[in-house]
């Protein structure tokens, strides 16, 4: 990221030599592509506190078969990892279960494990999102969590509903998915709480389908997406017209009201596309992926999730429009796919147990 000498050597260089005619017709460099890394976070197996990072390397294709983290730290990254983020120079890590936001340099060297408890009860924070020099995060104990990414201290909590999970910032709002944790009443009612950045206050309540999860992007148009996993449509003794399918909304940031856009478990955005991966536990039949264009609202059918035994995550590398998908079979260690957008897979690589996130990064 400090490139600024060097830049300003390049423009200087260029100032003095203009003018020298001779210099014309000599080729022009061609700059470097900007070297990325890829984290893979895995959140480990519950209670089993072997969360654990590991490195992607873009050009062999494969990603270290060593816990990164441990390696550089002389310990383990936690129990149950969640969320993970790149923002400035830094990294940032929600641990569940060990209830800790784990700040980091790029080289997963640890800079500060910061605690979240309330007079001795753990928050446990959840999913991340930054903006204006502050990390903010939701935690179990119904709060979004603003942290000071320069003196790496708490700085305030708001309330914002029962188990906040997924979460993103746009247009000078934060947008919190409202789980409930289960506890939905009717079980058709779901929402999405807005709390004005600059205020640090909730503002409003916006209504979805029950159990809003994990899943909360910011779209190049601004806009965010978010997914509504529903009711367990199809589960024994329930009749068919109590079923709430998941669901993706699109959350208009300007007038901050929803509207369905297909039905989702997983999501992730690049450009003008949504990647979707759909799948109901009771009824399979249902189960596909595709592509969805924002501008156009059509819909293209991406790859077969049949190959797939457990995905658990999918996210793009927004340096090339690669689509990384993670395949976590119950008790073994997962693998990463990675597709274009015509759902052709190009290569898949080991990761860790139960992969959840993959970050993409400027070195």
């Amino acid at each position: 990221m400090k490139r600024f000498y060097f830049l300003a050597a390049i423009a200087l260089t260029t100032a003095f030599t203009a003018c020298d005619k001779d210099d014309d017709n000599e080729p022009k460099p061609v700059p470097e592509p900007p070297v990325t890394r890829a984290y893979i976070l895995n959140s480990g197996n519950w209670g089993m506190n072997d969360a654990s990072i590991t490195l992607f390397d873009k050009n062999s294709h494969t990603a270290t078969d060593y816990d990164v983290y441990q390696a550089a730290n002389g310990e383990g990254l936690g129990d149950v990892a969640q969320d993970m983020i790149a923002y400035g120079s830094k990294l940032y890590c929600t641990v569940t279960e060990s209830s800790k936001l784990v700040v980091m340099d790029k080289d997963l060297k640890q800079i500060k494990a910061i605690p979240f408890f309330d007079n001795g009860v753990p928050t446990q924070p959840r999913c991340l999102a930054a903006d204006g020099g502050f990390v903010y995060t939701t935690t179990y104990d119904g709060c979004i969590t603003k942290v000071d990414t320069a003196t790496l201290e708490i700085m305030d909590k708001v309330a914002v509903g029962d188990h906040p999970e997924g979460l993103s910032f746009a247009n000078g709002k934060l947008y919190a998915n409202i789980s409930g944790y289960g506890t939905y009443g009717d079980f058709k009612s779901g929402s999405v709480a807005v709390v004005d950045a600059k205020t640090f206050k909730k503002i409003k309540d916006i209504k979805v389908n029950c159990n809003p999860y994990t899943q909360s992007k910011v779209g190049a148009d601004g806009n965010v997406y978010m997914v509504s996993t529903g009711n367990y449509a199809g589960s024994p003794g329930m009749a068919q017209e109590d079923w709430v399918l998941g669901t993706v909304f699109q959350i208009n940031t300007k007038t901050d009201t929803a509207k369905e856009i297909n039905y989702g478990t997983y999501i992730a955005l690049y450009e003008n596309y949504l990647y979707v991966l759909y799948s109901e536990y009771y009824l399979p039949q249902l189960s596909h992926a595709f592509v969805y264009d924002l501008n156009t609202g059509m819909k293209t059918d991406w790859i077969d999730l049949e190959k797939l035994a457990a995905p658990n995550s999918i996210d793009v590398d927004p340096y090339t429009g690669l689509i990384y998908v993670s395949d976590t079979p119950w008790g073994s260690y997962g693998k990463v796919h990675v597709f274009d957008h015509s759902g052709k897979e190009l290569y898949s690589f080991d990761a860790g147990y139960y992969t959840c996130k993959i970050v993409f990064d400027r070195l």
